[in-house]
């Protein structure tokens, strides 16, 4: 307890330095490309690490007509995996800012992309 109250307290005296920290993680996870996929590969989908996406992928095999019910699951299926990709990611640079100290707020990502953490 004195020991994360210690953290806490060094923290808030450096404030400035804090919100220049949390803009170069924010800048450094538009940067990061994290890709989900689905059907084995057959369809990728390629988000920031602020979870926007960015591209997708598509086999040319699944272009097919008769397999539009079927790409449109993997879709979803593939968007699905790149965010909760990057939602991990978030947490995990979020963690290292912090150094491991739970600060309110800091989770905002998480909590804008679904994370119940």
């Amino acid at each position: 307890m004195l020991k994360e109250l210690a953290q806490l307290t060094a923290l808030l005296r450096n404030a400035k330095d804090i919100s220049e920290k949390l803009e170069g993680v924010i800048a450094r996870l538009k940067e990061e490309r994290i890709v989900g996929s689905a059907g084995g590969g057959l369809v990728k989908v390629e988000v920031d690490g602020l979870a926007d996406a960015r591209r997708v992928t598509i086999e040319p095999a699944l272009l097919k007509p008769e397999d539009k019910d079927l790409l449109e699951e993997l879709l979803v299926g593939a968007m699905r995996d790149a965010i909760q990709k990057a939602r991990e990611r978030h947490m995990q640079l979020v963690t290292e800012f912090t150094g491991g100290l739970p600060l309110p707020g800091l989770d905002l990502f998480s909590k804008l992309l679904g994370t119940t953490e």
